[in-house]
Parts: C-alpha cells; sequence; structure tokens
C-alpha cells in the first residue's frame, strides 16, 4: 500500500510538472505579436517566437546477481523565448522519482538517470543568450554543461554515466552537470564551418536549490572553467578536445576546514563512420581523460565502442561498448550492450546489459529504459 502510494505521488508530482511548463510555453507561443515593438514582432513573423520540448524517461534497472529490481523516472521540460532579434530567454527543468534505486553498487552507475535523491523540480537552464553575427554565441545565467561537452551522438546511446560525462570531471569537482547547475558565462566561437570552440566559466559551487543556484562568489566557492574544441557534423564523425580547471571550495577531510585547491582534467572523445553497408553505418567511438592522481578520487578514465545506425525502417542503433575508471577506492571496468528502438515518432525503447567487474567481483545487470518526446 505504501508502495502504491508513493508511486502515485512521485508519478503525478511529475507529470503536473510537466503539464504546466508546457501549457506555459503554449500560451506564450500564441501572444499576439502585435502588441510588440516592431523588431520584435518582425522575428515572430519569420519564426516561432517559443520552441518548446518536454520528455518523459522511464525504466527498470535489474541487478542479475541477486533479483533486486528497481525503478527510475527522468522528466524534462524546457523551452526557448525569442525576446529580439539573436537574443532569447532558454529554460530547462527536470523532475526525478525512484524506487528502490539504486540496485547495484557499482561505482560509475550503469544507468545515467539514476541521480539521486527524489524531486519534484530542479531548475538546469536561465539565461540570456545573444547570437553574434553567425559564428558566435554569449550567454549569461543559469547553466548546465551536459549538452555542451557531453552528448556527442555516439556517447548518448550508452547507459553507463560515464560515457555522457566524464567521471575525472564529476567525481573531482562539482561540474555542474545533472542534476545540478550554476551560475555562468556561456561563449561560443565558430571560427570555420563544423569547428566550435566553447568556453564556460561557472561559480565554483553547483546546486540544485534555488536559493543557493543564482550566486556568484569567487572568494568563498571558488570558480569552474570548462573549455572544449569540437569538430564534428553531427552525424559521420565528431572530434573533441576538452580541459576543466578549479579551485572550488572543499571540505579538508583532516582538519574540517574549507580549501580550494587547484584541480584539473582533460578528456578526448573520437567518433567516426568506419563503412556503410545501404543507409545503414559502422562507426566507432574513442574516449579518455585524466586527472591529476594525487589529487583525484577519479585520476583515469577510458572507453571504446561500436556503433551501428540507422538500422532498417526505423532507423534502430546498436552500440557495445567498454570502459574503466581509476579511483582512489577502487577500479570498475563496464561492458556495455545496448540497442535503441524506435516504437514510433514520439515514443522509443532501450534495453540494455551490463557485465561490470568492481575490485575483482563479477556482476551482471540489466534494464528497460521507454522513452517519450514531444516539442516543436
Amino acid at each position: 500500500m505504501n508502495f502504491i502510494t508513493r508511486t502515485k505521488q512521485g508519478i503525478f508530482r511529475c507529470l503536473a510538472f510537466c503539464l504546466s511548463v508546457m501549457t506555459w510555453s503554449v500560451t506564450s507561443a500564441q501572444e499576439n505579436p502585435q502588441s510588440l515593438p516592431d523588431s520584435l514582432a518582425a522575428d515572430t513573423a519569420s519564426a516561432p517566437r517559443v520552441s518548446w520540448y518536454a520528455s518523459v524517461t522511464t525504466e527498470m534497472p535489474w541487478n542479475i546477481s541477486d533479483g533486486r529490481v528497481g525503478w527510475a523516472n527522468y522528466i524534462e521540460a524546457g523551452a526557448e523565448i525569442g525576446l529580439w532579434k539573436g537574443g532569447s530567454l532558454n529554460m530547462d527543468a527536470i523532475a526525478t522519482y525512484e524506487y528502490h534505486n539504486p540496485v547495484l553498487g557499482d561505482l560509475q552507475w550503469f544507468s545515467n538517470i539514476t541521480i539521486g535523491a527524489n524531486k519534484a523540480f530542479r531548475l538546469m537552464q536561465f539565461e540570456l543568450s545573444q547570437q553574434l553575427g553567425d559564428k558566435g554565441l554569449v550567454s549569461l545565467g543559469l547553466h548546465n554543461n551536459d549538452l555542451d561537452c557531453f552528448n556527442s551522438p555516439y556517447t548518448s546511446l550508452f547507459t553507463n554515466s560515464s560515457h555522457t560525462s566524464f567521471p575525472t570531471l564529476a567525481y573531482n569537482f562539482p561540474v555542474a552537470t545533472a542534476p545540478v547547475a550554476a551560475l555562468a558565462l556561456h561563449l561560443e566561437y565558430q571560427p570555420i564551418e563544423k569547428l566550435t570552440i566553447k568556453e564556460t566559466l561557472y561559480n565554483g559551487m553547483a546546486d540544485d536549490r534555488l536559493d543557493h543556484q543564482f550566486r556568484f562568489c569567487p572568494k568563498g566557492d571558488g570558480v569552474v572553467n570548462i573549455t572544449s574544441i569540437q569538430y564534428s557534423d553531427q552525424e559521420r564523425y565528431t572530434y573533441s578536445l576538452g580541459a576543466g580547471l578549479s579551485n572550488s571550495s572543499m571540505e579538508n577531510e583532516d582538519t574540517g576546514k574549507p580549501e580550494k585547491p587547484f584541480q584539473y582534467a582533460l578528456w578526448l572523445l573520437a567518433e567516426q563512420e568506419l563503412c556503410t553497408i545501404g543507409k545503414s553505418g559502422l562507426g566507432l567511438m574513442l574516449q579518455g581523460s585524466i586527472a591529476p592522481k594525487e589529487s583525484s578520487y577519479c585520476s583515469h578514465y577510458w572507453g571504446a565502442g561500436l556503433v551501428c545506425n540507422r538500422l532498417g525502417n526505423m532507423e534502430a542503433q546498436v552500440g557495445l561498448a567498454v570502459n574503466r575508471v581509476l579511483m582512489s577506492d577502487g577500479r570498475e571496468t563496464d561492458i556495455e550492450l545496448t540497442t535503441t528502438l524506435p516504437v514510433c515518432e514520439y515514443l522509443s525503447l532501450q534495453p540494455a546489459l551490463h557485465c561490470i567487474n568492481t575490485n575483482g567481483t563479477y556482476k551482471m545487470a540489466a534494464l528497460i529504459r521507454a522513452s517519450f518526446e514531444i516539442g516543436n
């Protein structure tokens, strides 16, 4: 009885949040452009003034080794509102609900939607952006860098958290990846076609609490800087090189006093389609990252995989990947086999099987995930 009650409450809260964001977005999009200044009315005549999206991801993770089964839900909704020529307000928020999860004590978390405590609302993005001609972009406000650096075409297929967020960053300093965000200045520059340079300066303490997110206090919190250079056509190949620098405030375990040690991490990602058969393609993924061993919880990470794209009429994907992390309290290797199966335009299913070796102990885990997404 308690399970049913808690489950219903979690679902209702998540769906209520999602519905309210979508309703607000549609209502805003239907505002009369005649009431706007001439420059704004001209923009709305050529493109929708509000673009929005909403997605619901639900999955059942299964610890095959001991039979434990859990449940995880991740809801995301966002909107981009055109304000003036080249200017926009970007918003994004998530809601999460889990039950009997995580089911496995792995170091990396084999599910990338397992992100901690249940919470009906977390603001991930609320920032003003300005396009600078056709080569630049500047944004200021609450920012999350998952989509900037860690969401490439091949890595986003896999469910292990380390494929979509390098553990040398996520474990060593409070970088603004889900479920937290931080106030930031974000810059993008595209000197030539397909080459993009990104630079983001964050407040040193990312958070998911509204009263802690909108602050910039480098003296007390330190700062985090993320730089990446990417060359990509978003389908056939992606090459990315990046660095993270931080002096975020951390508590000294011996003295209990806050300190701001200097920390860094470097990463490299390469994705390349090797061959095509008809419309289908076979691609190779390689990624790796390092951080100083003497001051890092996670010092080394590498991953490799093969991805088959555009399979069949529904353009399914199949991937096989292996990754390995070296941490101060252990080592872990994860082999993952997964596939995405589009059911229709808005719905897809994704089963995944994991063989995980944590400090010499082998475990098997699996999950089945359903994803539903709508937007304009």
